[in-house]
């Protein structure tokens, strides 16, 4: 809802700074967003001279903040200020009434300033310090936000109270943010005397060597006094991961005792002499305030893009490790092949290790899931790999997300991706029904496990400063964590003959792994690469076709076994009042030019949209035919946007019509035909046509000549209309039946 002072803040910082080239025009529209916050910030940077002015609070800013002098309350005759101006728009931003935008920093302002500082929990002043300037001059907020939390508020607001002089002020909004999980490992660094001071911005916080080597022993229960200040990071930890201890006062009692061991138990710790259950070490400590927690500690699961040799397996089982994640397709590189071969599977076999499967031939990008056609190919392509090498019914595939992304990604891209490789492997296809799994950090692995749409979570805990790691706990359906890299950069490889790069991953139980494998033909790594290779050009070409039926309404049909290649095979057969409508299609792996008209050309824009040249040829295909009016049902716009759908789904290739006899009854076909269907591609050329039939038999009864209906069809002009007419009404699901009152409608009597 639009507010009528931030409505002034904005107009004010326009004519203000809308002359230099630093400023960004804000939307006078009354809605604090992003955009204003930044605005403001923009504002306070142009004052005081801070650059480069980037709409961020930044150590640079900070610093200036904190060299500003106080502001007490003026007098009503006092000069303007224009920092007093600047924090005036920052309290209406953030629902304060400052009263006005007039640069005097007078009653109204000042009980402002005092309110926000007692939703902050800061000393309630009324004066304006530089925590009052990084409180307001930022994009935290202090009022609860929609779906906030009131203990992680509580949490936030006890951060302030406790530790503001050192870590500054954060938000107190109810919600995780990015700061507030920072601000975690801060204050501990605090507690443990690392800072004394200030310490500036806190993005990319650590808890490293000094963190860890000042930790204090051991937190427990009944031991509390001077760790107070500790137990209270352990209460707040216990809470960011779902545990709540129902306290937050340092008082380590028996429920937080209680909650330490079900952390402990659910996140692996244990049983690898690690901890002691219900006592925070340093170790269960890190699990506590970061994804990948003590990186030390032994795994009994691990991964690797190695084809593993007779050696190495038996290295690995004698390091502790019990299951392995291996690669079911791809390189490392342009030529280093990464997936699992049969030689690799006897000696995994014979070291006594078990596997999970993986599959990633991507994923490290936002654009990788942008091509729409991604999930339907990876899916085939992994069933068809995994059946090759003989892994087993019911084994769970993990798909990698291997990137931070943001909510409306997720929403956008990563969700549909999901959904076609459910539809995949959902169907006919996979005969081994073999289950989704995902790869991911830990926002993306639960945002989509939560949807049903995976089954269990391999979570990359690596990357803990990650947005979608940072203050998120584990996902329910964890079955591996991966924690922590063995490479030369990181302390050294694995060390084995030859040694190699290692992924430590945490190890949940609930996916085993698989030992034992289908007996199938045994293939050469050269021939399951070539096999690989052939099933994504595969998998590519069935995508295209996919990509026709899917906007006609038929992927499900087609996904359950019926698509085959150069024969036709049926969609659906519909019984209507004397009438019968077959619905077949025909896919065929060359270019066809059998139109009754010029095919059209299937251009987009950059958008992705058809351009207005393409969409126009389109609606001209069939314009002009007149098929009389049919009540509440436009036929001839019903049919032309289902060919537009397709050729915005399909991206490339040409899209027509023809009509004939097939024997006796009337046919109309859309045909749709590319000669590549790899256009980015130099290397490969694949020839496709795809033709959706409608063909029209009727069953006669006394009441009408069908001959005659049949001449009138194949002699008229009308019969295109005629034809798509029935179509239409076909995907109509409230049209019971076609009595000859309706062929009338249609044109087919006069």
């Amino acid at each position: 809802m639009a507010d009528e002072n931030v409505k002034k803040a904005q107009r004010y910082l326009n004519s203000m700074y809308g002359h230099r080239s630093e400023w960004v025009k804000l939307e006078e529209d009354g809605i604090t967003g992003t955009g204003t916050c930044q605005g403001i910030i923009r504002a306070f940077q142009i004052e005081n001279g801070v650059t480069p002015v980037t709409g961020n609070v930044g150590d640079v800013t900070l610093d200036k903040m904190r060299s500003l002098p106080k502001i007490s309350k003026m007098n009503a005759n006092d000069k303007s200020n224009a920092n007093v101006c600047i924090l005036q728009c920052a309290l209406f931003a953030k629902g304060f009434n400052a009263g006005g935008i007039t640069g005097i920093y007078y009653t109204t302002g000042v009980n402002a300033v005092t309110q926000f500082q007692a939703y902050a929990n800061l000393e309630q002043t009324g004066i304006i310090d530089w925590k009052v300037w990084m409180g307001l001059v930022s994009l935290n907020w202090f009022t609860m936000s929609s779906g906030g939390d009131t203990n992680i508020r509580t949490i936030q607001r006890q951060l302030n109270a406790d530790w503001s002089d050192i870590i500054g002020v954060g938000p107190c909004d109810g919600v995780v943010s990015r700061f507030t999980a920072y601000a975690l490992i801060a204050a501990l660094q605090a507690a443990e005397g690392i800072y004394t001071d200030f310490i500036g911005s806190l993005d990319g916080t650590n808890f490293g060597n000094q963190t860890t080597d000042k930790f204090p022993d051991v937190l427990k229960e009944n031991q509390n006094g001077d760790f107070i200040k500790f137990n209270k990071l352990v209460q707040y930890g216990l809470y960011t991961n779902g545990y709540n201890p129902r306290r937050f006062d340092g008082i380590f009692d028996s429920t937080t005792k209680e909650r330490v061991s079900e952390f402990q138990e659910f996140y692996a710790l244990t049983g690898i002499g690690l901890v002691t259950q219900g006592e925070v070490n340093c170790a269960t400590m890190k699990s506590l305030l970061t994804s990948k927690g003590d990186t030390s500690r032994k795994a009994k699961a691990c991964d690797c893009s190695t084809v593993l040799n007779k050696q190495q397996a038996l290295d690995l089982k004698a390091a502790g490790y019990q299951v392995v994640g291996r690669y079911l397709t791809g390189t490392v590189g342009s030529s280093t092949r990464k997936f699992i071969t049969f030689e690799e599977i006897e000696n995994i076999k014979n070291a006594g290790l078990r596997v999970f499967p993986i599959y990633q031939d991507g994923g490290y990008r936002l654009e990788y899931f942008q091509d729409l056609r991604q999930g339907t190919v990876d899916a085939h392509t992994a069933i068809a790999s995994a059946k090759r090498i003989g892994i087993p019914s019911g084994t769970t595939i993990y798909f990698a997300v291997d990137f931070d992304c943001y909510s409306y990604q997720m929403s956008s891209f990563i969700v549909p991706y999901f959904r076609k490789l459910n539809l995949v492997f959902n169907s006919s296809t996979n005969s081994k029904k073999y289950k989704v799994g995902i790869y991911g950090p830990r926002y993306v692995c639960s945002y989509i496990s939560d949807l049903g749409l995976a089954k269990y979570s391999f979570v990359a805990d690596m990357s803990s400063g990650f947005s979608c790691n940072l203050g998120y706990p584990i996902p329910k359906n964890w079955a591996f964590d991966q924690f922590f890299e063995l490479n030369d950069n990181n302390g050294g490889k694995f060390q084995s003959s030859p040694s190699f790069d290692l992924d430590k991953d945490g190890y949940s139980g609930r996916d085993t792994g698989i030992s034992t494998f289908d007996d199938v033909p045994y293939l050469t790594p050269d021939q399951l690469a070539e096999k690989n290779s052939n099933i994504m050009l595969d998998a590519q070409r069935d995508q295209y076709v996919y990509n026709v039926f899917e906007p006609l309404g038929y992927l499900d049909v087609v996904n359950n076994g019926s698509l085959t290649y150069n024969e036709e095979f049926l969609l659906n057969t519909i019984l209507l009042n004397g009438l019968t409508i077959k619905i077949t299609a025909e896919v065929s792996d060359t270019l066809t030019t059998d139109f009754d008209s010029t095919p059209i050309t299937i251009d987009l824009n950059n958008e992705g949209e058809l351009s207005t040249s393409c969409e126009a040829e389109i609606e001209g295909m069939i314009a002009g035919i007149e098929i009389g009016d049919f009540e509440n049902i436009d036929i001839i716009n019903s049919t032309i946007n289902d060919l537009k759908d397709v050729a915005v789904s399909v991206t490339s290739g040409q899209i027509g019509v023809k009509v004939n006899l097939n024997g006796t009854y009337p046919k109309l076909t859309f045909v749709i035909t590319s000669d590549d269907i790899f256009p980015d591609s130099v290397s490969v050329d694949q020839e496709i046509t795809v033709e959706i039939s409608f063909e029209i038999i009727p069953t006669p009864t006394p009441d009408v000549d069908y001959e005659l209906v049949l001449e009138t069809l194949a002699i008229s002009a009308l019969s295109v209309a005629a034809v798509i007419g029935l179509i239409a009404l076909l995907s109509n699901p409230g049209t019971a039946s076609l009595a000859p009152e309706y062929l009338i409608a249609l044109g087919v009597f006069a």
